[in-house]
């Protein structure tokens, strides 16, 4: 059953998450290895960007265990994997107004790890591997577990319609800015 925030959060962010969806063509850019490499590159900057942002709001939050959700060094091994570099830090960097913006934003990141699951059981139906691309799926069959005991930590938040919609508003910015860094061509956002 759904909870009223995880419920405000998923029907605000439907068209963003599914507009990202379909405009990453993401099975499509890692079928090759420049593709591939590409893709985790543009990864990797928005993990790293987004996880430093939220830690000063996330680090010490009861329930979130922030540290073991982090992304960036599993995607920093990645592309030694693959070969990559990380990309530059962009000039202007995210700015995160509140815990309730900063678990909208890793909302995003950790509804991405459901995906993830999907795109390796895609991957190996094809007969393709998952090298470079451990990241998509950190948690293994600890996924479910994980998104729920995250949900816990949302629900615990949102004590208020007005924590809420700060949980809404950092998701919308979070979907938005996972565009910007993942999209091929970010020109819509």
């Amino acid at each position: 059953m759904l909870s009223d925030a995880h419920r405000r959060l998923r029907d605000a962010t439907q068209a963003d998450h599914q507009r990202l969806e379909s405009r990453m063509n993401i099975l499509a850019r890692i079928a090759t290895p420049d593709g591939r490499r590409a893709l985790v590159e543009r990864f990797h900057g928005l993990h790293t960007e987004t996880e430093a942002a939220l830690e000063p709001w996330l680090a010490e939050l009861p329930g979130l265990d922030f540290e073991a959700r982090r992304r960036a060094p599993r995607l920093a091994r990645d592309l030694q994997v693959l070969g990559g570099q990380a990309p530059a830090a962009p000039a202007d960097p995210i700015v995160v107004g509140g815990v309730g913006e900063a678990l909208g934003r890793m909302y995003v990141l950790e509804g991405s790890t459901l995906g993830g699951r999907v795109i390796r059981r895609s991957l190996e139906a094809q007969g393709d591997g998952m090298a470079g691309l451990g990241f998509l799926d950190p948690y293994g069959d600890q996924v479910g577990e994980r998104w729920r005991s995250f949900l816990a930590v949302i629900d615990g938040q949102a004590c208020s319609a007005a924590d809420t919609e700060a949980m809404v508003a950092g998701a919308l910015a979070g979907f938005r800015h996972a565009e910007l860094w993942l999209c091929e061509d970010p020109a819509h956002v």
